[in-house]
Formats: structure tokens, C-alpha cells, sequence
């Protein structure tokens, strides 16, 4: 007898289990503009995200989104044996291509860089952290658009305002 309880109770969990799963399709929301290509403009306000819904697998690869933009100010510099006369102080946007806690490894950098024929400088920050400078600039959009020259190599470069 208790087990045909059992038996009772676990097919009416699992009636119930069955239900619920197939009463999924009650909980999309519709997202409006959904079939539009990417880019285009949406109208009307952004609709919530989907709820309890499965996405399907995305056919194609997502578009690449634009770069953020980091620009960093702080007080900086020259490591021993740099250049006094370098660009550096004379300039006002440097491009940061390494950022290292050891100054062994921006070193390194610096002469891997110099070898094929940059002139980079090493500078250290008040905490400590050395940046090797690729270029300097006096406009910011000189640096900017170095930048984008050599995203493919040093994906993670960026701009160094000196605040002394």
C-alpha cells in the first residue's frame, strides 16, 4: 500500500513537472524590431529583455563593437638612463603600449620595441607602475589615431595625460 503511494505521488510530480515545462511558450516577450539588421535604428523605446525563454544559437559572428576609449591622467616620470630631452615633457598625450609593476618587463619591452627601430621611453608613476611610451603627441587625436595604427598589435593601448 505505502508503496503505491509512492508510485501515485511520483507521477503526479511528474504530470505537474510536465505541465509547467511545456507552458513556456505563455512567458516570450516579444522584442520589437528583433528582425532588423544590426545597426539599423529601433523605434519606439528598448523592450524588456526576454524571460524564461531558450535564444537560439547565433548563426552568424557579432559584428566587432567600437573600442572604449581609455585616457588616463597622472603624474609620471623618466626612469633612470631615459632621454631628459625626450618628447615626454615636451608633449601632452603619450600612447601607453605596456604597463608593467616590473621594471625589468617595461625594459624589456622598450628594447624588443627599439630594436625594430621606435624610440620608446620608459616613464614610472607615483605607485609605482612603469608605462612604455610609444609616441607623444601634442594633439589628442594624433594620439588617438596612432592608437588605431597599432590596434592590431597592442590591442590594449591607451592614453597617458601628465598631470605634473
Amino acid at each position: 500500500m505505502k508503496n503505491r503511494i509512492i508510485v501515485y505521488l511520483s507521477i503526479l510530480l511528474i504530470g505537474v513537472l510536465t505541465m509547467s515545462a511545456c507552458s513556456s511558450s505563455k512567458n516570450t516577450t516579444k522584442i520589437v524590431g528583433a528582425n532588423k539588421t544590426a545597426g539599423q535604428p529601433s523605434s519606439g523605446t528598448s523592450p524588456e529583455p526576454p524571460r524564461n525563454t531558450q535564444q537560439p544559437a547565433a548563426t552568424q559572428p557579432p559584428k566587432e563593437t567600437a573600442k572604449e576609449e581609455v585616457t588616463r591622467s597622472e603624474s609620471f616620470y623618466l626612469t633612470e638612463g631615459e632621454n631628459p630631452k625626450s618628447d615626454v615633457y615636451k608633449k601632452h598625450y603619450h600612447v601607453v603600449v605596456g604597463s608593467f609593476k616590473s621594471r625589468d618587463n617595461a625594459k624589456g619591452l622598450q628594447s624588443s620595441l627599439n630594436s625594430e627601430g621606435n624610440n620608446t621611453t620608459v616613464v614610472v608613476n607615483e605607485n609605482g607602475m612603469y608605462r612604455v611610451i610609444l609616441a607623444s603627441f601634442d594633439e589628442y587625436l594624433q594620439a588617438r589615431a596612432c592608437i588605431n595604427n597599432i590596434a592590431g598589435r597592442f590591442p590594449d593601448a591607451w592614453v597617458l595625460v601628465n598631470t605634473n
